[in-house]
């Protein structure tokens, strides 16, 4: 036996419960850049780690903001599920290819295979733009080569793609067509669906979505609140007049027909009404989409019929944005530009669009630059 020690190398001499813990490996912690960062001169980019700790607490919203975006999601579920995405859909199933979040090539070839089927590049290019933004945000396809395709597509088939503007409903078509407008509840609704209609410069969407609590009506005009509308989508938008004249008689047709609906039980509710052909209301039960409100495509087929029961020669080519086109037409014959103008359709003050598109003056007006040459005559010889 030896009297020393055991020898103890790289040890510590301490009781079983208390080990020493064993550090953790680290490394000097990454600083957070990417292409977007921007430092002044001396400062430093932020480190991993340095962000606040959150809890569970920062990530729950309220039910009521859940509630807020399911309404939110409810009212853009035919822009998400309608047609054109389906038909998106149809054709990624048939390529083996993911619909949502697409590829860029995905997108691309998309677009090549509507051009190919000859459709018009103006419907083209609205349908790939609703395809794009219904793609998850921040995964949207790059839309360039599709862009440059659809590009080339103009330029070689020009008169394929030229838009069809359809023709305007100007004062004297408007009358005539109301003229068509008797007292059935059909005449009641239509003459004030067309008086309301060119009154606004309104899209047929507008007229199909109006409220009858949207108006307030005296005998000398008609205010009408769209809330929001194409160019006004955060509702910062002012009522819209109508006033009452003597042709037309707004305020003595919009009456007529809100007597007429109140006495078929409807006092709230959207203003124009799908009727059955005895003149009560539709049932609107299986209606899941619209509800009440008649579709786009019913108050176009409404100005379609008037304008041929009038017996206008342009009748084919006359549809609901025609009431749009019309009084925009007359409101610039008559001298109004510039904001008045863009104010009576609702556009934006600096707008280039009512008198660029929806300006549309006959052959036989003075809109023909060239008709202000006076005409030539030989000089007389004497």
């Amino acid at each position: 036996m030896t009297d020393e020690p055991d020898e103890v190398v790289d040890a510590e001499l301490v009781d079983d419960d208390h080990l020493p813990a064993s550090l953790p490996e680290t490394s000097p912690a990454r600083p957070l850049v990417d292409r977007h960062t921007v430092l002044a001169p001396g400062e430093l980019p932020a480190l991993e780690g340095d962000g606040p700790a959150y809890t569970e607490a920062d990530f729950y919203i309220s039910q009521d903001t859940a509630d807020r975006a399911q309404r939110s999601k409810a009212a853009n579920t035919r822009r998400n599920r309608d047609y054109t995405v389906e038909r998106f859909e149809k054709w990624c199933r048939e390529e083996g290819r993911v619909a949502k979040p697409c590829t860029t090539a995905t997108y691309t070839e998309y677009g090549a295979h509507l051009i190919r089927q000859g459709l018009k590049a103006t419907s083209i290019s609205a349908y790939m733009s609703h395809i794009r933004m219904w793609q998850p945000v921040g995964q949207r396809p790059d839309a360039t080569r599709f862009r440059d395709q659809l590009a080339t597509y103009r330029r070689e088939q020009p008169r394929a793609n030229r838009k069809k503007q359809s023709d305007p409903i100007r004062l004297p078509d408007l009358m005539a067509m109301l003229a068509t407008c008797d007292r059935s509840p059909a005449g009641l609704r239509d003459a004030a669906l067309l008086a309301c209609g060119y009154g606004t410069l309104a899209r047929r969407i507008e007229l199909a979505d109006l409220l009858i609590e949207d108006l307030t009506i005296t005998d000398k005009r008609i205010l009408v609140d769209f809330i929001i509308d194409k160019t006004h989508q955060d509702g910062d938008l002012p009522p819209t007049a109508i006033p009452d004249r003597p042709d037309i008689k707004p305020v003595q047709r919009l009456r007529d027909w809100l007597e007429m609906l109140a006495s078929l039980g409807t006092t709230a509710g959207p203003v124009f009404r799908a009727l059955t052909a005895g003149g009560t209301l539709q049932s609107r039960v299986l209606a899941s989409k619209r509800g009440d409100h008649m579709t786009g495509d019913a108050i176009n087929a409404i100005v379609k019929r008037r304008a041929t029961d009038a017996g206008l020669e342009n009748a084919a080519k006359m549809t609901a944005h025609g009431l749009r086109a019309g009084p925009t037409t007359d409101l610039r014959k008559a001298g109004v530009t510039g904001k008045r103008l863009n104010k009576a359709g609702r556009w934006a003050d600096d707008s280039r669009m009512p008198e660029t598109v929806y300006v549309r003056y006959g052959e036989d007006e003075d809109g023909d630059a060239l008709s202000a040459i006076p005409v030539y005559r030989e000089p007389d010889s004497a």
